[in-house]
């Protein structure tokens, strides 16, 4: 009987020992450094703290617009917004827009990312690159009001995970216009 009692929990051990654990999946690693931004018109790489200047308030062939598209260097594919950070040098941000894709904005608030929640993700491509053929732009169509004699627009491109936490390096810089 001892036997049988014995042989019993032994088939018993190795059935649930046996048994596949749920195991929660390791989140692939943050790379710090994935995300970069460049300018689309010169093909520099806009950095963190650059000052970027326009010196035309004019549509006309697009001499205020700032184009850029964000590169990814990480083996993993990275979701991204852009964050409106702080404005100077006009009293609202009625003459300023932001461009998406197809979709532009110029209803622009301070502290809010773009694209917003409703609208769709921005996601680079392992070792890839979004927005040189899409229409990825901030521009200002106003002179700044006096006393100022220059406009600064700074934008934030980040990285974010899947709950919506930034993740990785930032790019601040600034948007410039400056007769």
């Amino acid at each position: 009987m001892k036997k049988i009692v014995i042989l019993l929990f032994a088939v018993i051990t190795a059935i649930s020992c046996s048994k596949d654990d749920e195991q929660t999946p390791t989140p692939e690693p943050v790379a710090n450094t994935a995300l970069k931004v460049f300018h689309k018109t010169t093909g520099a790489e806009i950095k963190d703290g650059d000052v970027l200047n326009v010196n035309s308030i004019s549509s006309q062939g697009g001499a205020n617009e700032l184009k850029f598209y964000f590169k990814n260097t990480s083996s993993a594919p990275i979701n991204t917004k852009v964050k409106f950070i702080s404005f100077s040098g006009v009293p609202d941000t009625s003459y300023l827009s932001i461009c998406i894709g197809a979709q532009c904005l110029s209803s622009i608030i301070t502290g809010f990312s773009y694209p917003l929640s409703s609208e769709p993700i921005i996601t680079i491509p392992a070792n890839g690159i979004v927005g040189d053929i899409e229409g990825y732009k901030i521009f200002n169509t106003t002179t700044p009001v006096s006393p100022a004699t220059k406009i600064d627009y700074v934008f934030e491109a980040y990285q974010y995970d899947a709950s919506g936490n930034s993740v990785g390096n930032k790019v601040r810089f600034t948007y410039r216009y400056q007769q």
